[in-house]
């Protein structure tokens, strides 16, 4: 949680004083602006993933078990399925924040590979403003294409758990409609 409470400048600036020396030398690469991006987004997509699987009914993870599932198959089969939409809203979070990171990028940047938040702030320090508009109107277009394809995929992850829950549902009430009726007769 904490690069949630610290500048994304301190993010950038540790990571630069960290890796500008051996044993690992990053300074200058993609590497660390990779680095530098997923840690400022990663408690955003903690708390979100975090929060849906607390709310996991463990009923599912308990049927899987008692049907012989394994634990690598009850993970890759039932809780992944039900995570979906946590994860990729938690995708499309991290993706919106590391679009519109400037502050540890401008740490850590390389001279021959600079992000649209960096090239938008150059353009517009040098005095081209309608450049920096255009390229703003790229990103922003860039974004929401790629917002609504995550969007799309919640879309269809929640679908497939809406399908789970109503079968559970189905079963659920199998056995207790048997048992009536066996009584019954």
């Amino acid at each position: 949680m904490l690069p949630i409470a610290v500048p994304s400048v301190v993010v950038g600036l540790a990571l630069l004083v960290a890796f500008s020396q051996g044993p690992v030398l990053l300074n200058g690469t993609k590497t660390i602006v990779v680095m530098a991006h997923a840690i400022l987004v990663t408690a955003y997509a903690f708390q979100q993933v975090s929060a849906a699987v607390t709310r996991l009914d463990p009923a599912y993870e308990q049927a899987a078990a008692s049907l012989g599932a394994r634990p690598y198959y009850t993970l890759l089969r039932v809780k992944l399925p039900l995570l979906l939409p946590a994860l990729t809203g938690s995708l499309a979070l991290c993706f919106a924040l590391s679009m519109g990171e400037l502050g540890a990028t401008a740490m850590v940047y390389s001279a021959d590979w600079t992000t649209l938040p960096l090239r938008i702030y150059a353009l517009d320090d040098r005095g081209h403003q309608f450049v920096a508009a255009a390229v703003t109107a790229v990103m922003m277009t860039i974004t929401l294409a790629v917002l609504l394809v995550f969007s799309r995929m919640r879309t269809r992850a929640n679908s497939v758990m809406q399908a789970g829950k109503k079968s559970r549902a189905r079963v659920a009430s199998g056995p207790s409609e048997l048992l009536s009726a066996t009584a019954r007769t």
